[in-house]
């Protein structure tokens, strides 16, 4: 008997010992990540690093007025002219996300993949900025009107970002994006395939809805078109403005923009338009997010 009481005794000492080296582990260091670092997967055009959650559907419409300087009282305030993007993605894990999207500027359709490469994070992991992968293909569909023979690949375009990302506060964060347009037709010999972009994005909170938001599109390569009296015009940058408003399960977007395109080659690389002459579309972007697949919830 003797034994027997000395062996539960033995055994409870160890176990006790067990639970004792187990809380200190627990109480070592945590990794502490950046969450909502933007409200929106979207700044106002360009991409920000946010991705919908895993099992989370995601459907956005993007919509732009005509411009300031183009009649716009005779246009019901640009809505005559109005410009209008759809998409819809979801995502299959936390760090992969893929969508569809159509604009009705140049009747664009386009396919994209976001993947989430590293999360800023403090205490055990630190690492002081975040990083994601962006990738998109687009298909024109608007007609020919030069009555030259095509291959369909000529209506194809690409952009590649990759988006650096530092939340500093809890209401200030700031994102570098360098990125690559490629269309695989241009308007002359002349004028550049390659596009060379550096976007720059950010948001500074004021309230816990509401927050103010900035992007701008410095184009690196020297980017151009002939105007109708052939005079060489450069493309200008896309500069825009914004508010974000969370409510819920929907974050709305309020901007004003000199780029009238809205998919992304055509905002980066195809802005004629300029701020200073007047050329101001304003716009909102508003997105809803659903829970098509809960999370699973760990066994109790």
């Amino acid at each position: 008997m003797k034994f027997f009481t000395y062996l539960f005794l033995l055994l409870g000492f160890t176990l006790s010992a067990q639970d004792d080296l187990l809380d200190l582990i627990d109480e070592g260091p945590q990794t502490e990540y950046a969450y909502a670092t933007f409200k929106g997967t979207r700044i106002i055009n360009l991409q920000s690093n946010e991705l919908p959650a895993k099992g989370v559907m995601q459907f956005m419409i993007m919509h732009r007025f005509g411009a300031i300087n183009d009649e716009f009282l005779y246009n019901f305030f640009g809505l005559d002219v109005a410009q209008i993007r759809l998409s819809l993605d979801y995502s299959f894990t936390d760090w992969l996300n893929v969508g569809i999207g159509r604009s009705s500027f140049s009747k664009t359709y386009d396919g994209f993949a976001k993947i989430r490469l590293l999360r800023q994070s403090k205490g055990a992991k630190n690492m002081p900025f975040g990083l994601v992968w962006y990738s998109t293909i687009n298909y024109t569909t608007l007609k020919w009107d030069d009555n030259l023979p095509h291959n369909e690949s000529d209506r194809l375009s690409y952009t590649h970002e990759l988006i650096m990302v530092r939340k500093f506060s809890k209401n200030f964060s700031l994102e570098l994006v360098p990125s690559l347009v490629h269309f695989n037709l241009v308007e002359d010999q002349k004028t550049p395939n390659d596009i060379f972009v550096l976007g720059i994005g950010g948001r500074y909170k004021i309230t816990n809805r509401v927050a103010l938001t900035a992007e701008y599109g410095l184009q690196l390569t020297d980017n151009f078109y002939y105007d109708t009296d052939g005079n060489k015009t450069n493309y200008e940058n896309a500069l825009s403005i914004g508010v974000d408003i969370e409510t819920g399960g929907h974050v709305f977007q309020i901007h004003a923009t000199n780029s009238r395109g809205l998919a992304d080659p055509q905002w980066m690389a195809r802005t004629p338009g300029s701020w200073g002459n007047g050329d101001i579309f304003l716009g909102f972007n508003i997105s809803r997010v659903f829970t098509v697949k809960k999370p699973k919830l760990p066994e109790e």
